[in-house]
């Protein structure tokens, strides 16, 4: 429906490993297909792909292969990444974008919905950004997550096998011994409420963005902090025992109500859950699926608790505190089969999902924001004394998104590379909100993490 196109999550990859260990990494190339291929047989929602996305009975398909040449594109770097994969990112912030409003509908039913894009250093063949974007039916964010270490579990095998040994498919049969997981719906039980909460107040002047509009053209940004930076926030976070994603969600309301006009009260956030800790699966296939498993809760931010109407005011945990509480109400409100009720339980009851999207145009916006945080990419397992240190490491990892036209005004998304470096990137659709307010409320959020 044009409403919203993809996810994506981007990752620094460098090669660490002495010259004495290394066979010549002088073919990048055939080492990525060959991971990727690898990643594929292993994953089999990577060859599959909706089917009559918009009617009711929609229902997945699989390709009989996947061309590596029409899904991996390689492109070069302007100019070199100088700081190794930290810091500010505009040139892969320019793709992103481009990436975030390119649908999967060309060609369809000849190429994956998912894409890989290798952005190089020039002159640097041990060093490169992937970027994996893909249809949210395929993944949730934390399966982007899944993909890089599956990845680059996959590029270190190929890196480190003999010449002999080395095989680089350009077209991959999925494997038949590999099935898709089950569906959300077969993997929890899905508790709807039966008394859910009152509300927050409605009689409070909220900021919610123009109304729902289409088409929805997305627009992307981002910055990222230094490990050192974000290591000192983490630490705050921890002394005062309340998560990150619960800060964030109050730098972002404290930073939009410096923006907005004094008559805006209230601002709503949304803030998405991980749903895996309670699948029917082994813990560990939980962990390494590729899959949409996510439900959301949400918390009302009110003008006073974020210390205004003095803006210059770096106070956000009063605001923190009750986004914690919302989250630890969502958890511990739990059904009697032992799972915290859920929120997404209702699309079960839609039969036709396109027509209640249709019925929102024109309509006001739920929320004002969200905020997705999918947490630390985990470091390579450590080894043995007696086995080889890895040769890949990633350092920056960056998720990012499309605009949802029936959603928040703004969408913020956050992810912590291998490196320790936080990463935190904004999407909003063109006319929701102008121009500078948008760079007013990704300056205000940086500004921010200067006390540090």
């Amino acid at each position: 429906m044009g409403l919203f196109n993809n996810v994506g999550l981007s990752a620094h990859y460098r090669l660490t490993g002495s010259d004495s260990k290394l066979r010549s990494i002088s073919n990048l190339r055939d080492l990525i297909f060959a991971a990727t291929g690898d990643v594929i047989r292993k994953h089999r929602i990577l060859s599959a792909i909706p089917v009559n996305e918009g009617a009711p009975d929609t229902y997945f398909a699989s390709l009989p292969s996947v061309d590596l040449n029409r899904s991996i594109t390689f492109l070069k770097r302007s100019q070199p990444l100088a700081t190794a994969g930290n810091g500010d990112d505009k040139e892969l912030d320019s793709i992103l974008e481009d990436q975030h409003n390119t649908n999967f509908k060309s060609e369809y039913g000849t190429l994956p919905f998912w894409r890989l894009i290798i952005l190089q250093n020039p002159g640097l063949g041990t060093e490169f950004t992937a970027s994996f974007i893909y249809h949210h039916a395929i993944g949730d964010g934390v399966s982007g997550l899944a993909f890089h270490n599956a990845f680059r579990n996959a590029l270190e095998a190929a890196s480190a096998s003999p010449l002999a040994d080395f095989k680089a498919e350009e077209t991959v049969v999925p494997s038949e011994d590999t099935s898709l997981l089950p569906p959300l719906g077969q993997l929890h039980p899905l508790p709807i409420n039966p008394s859910p909460p009152s509300p927050p107040a409605t009689n409070l002047q909220e900021w919610t963005g123009n109304s729902i509009d289409a088409p929805c053209t997305s627009r992307w940004a981002s910055i990222c902090l230094s490990p050192s930076v974000s290591k000192a926030f983490f630490q705050e976070c921890k002394e005062k025992n309340l998560s990150v994603t619960s800060a964030l969600s109050s730098i972002v309301a404290t930073v939009l109500f410096g923006i907005l006009p004094p008559t805006v009260e209230a601002l709503t956030c949304i803030i998405p859950v991980s749903l895996r800790p309670w699948l029917k699966l082994p813990r560990g296939v939980v962990n390494d699926a590729i899959g949409t498993y996510f439900d959301a809760t949400r918390v009302q931010f009110t003008r006073p608790e974020q210390n205004f109407p003095n803006p210059g005011s770096t106070d956000i945990w009063s605001g923190a505190e009750k986004a914690s509480k919302s989250i630890n109400d969502y958890l511990s409100n739990v059904s009697p089969s032992g799972e915290p009720y859920t929120s997404v339980a209702v699309f079960e009851t839609i039969p036709d999902i396109s027509a209640a999207l249709v019925s929102m145009f024109g309509k006001p916006r739920d929320a004002a924001f969200e905020v997705t945080n999918v947490g630390v990419f985990s470091s390579p397992t450590i080894r043995k004394a007696n086995e080889d240190t890895p040769l890949w490491e990633v350092e920056k990892v960056l998720i990012s998104r499309s605009s949802i036209a029936t959603g928040a005004a703004v969408t913020v998304s956050v992810a912590t590379g291998g490196n320790g470096a936080m990463a935190i990137g904004f999407s909003w659709q063109d006319g929701v909100l102008t121009e500078d307010v948008m760079e007013h409320v990704i300056q205000g959020v940086k500004k921010y993490f200067e006390k540090y």
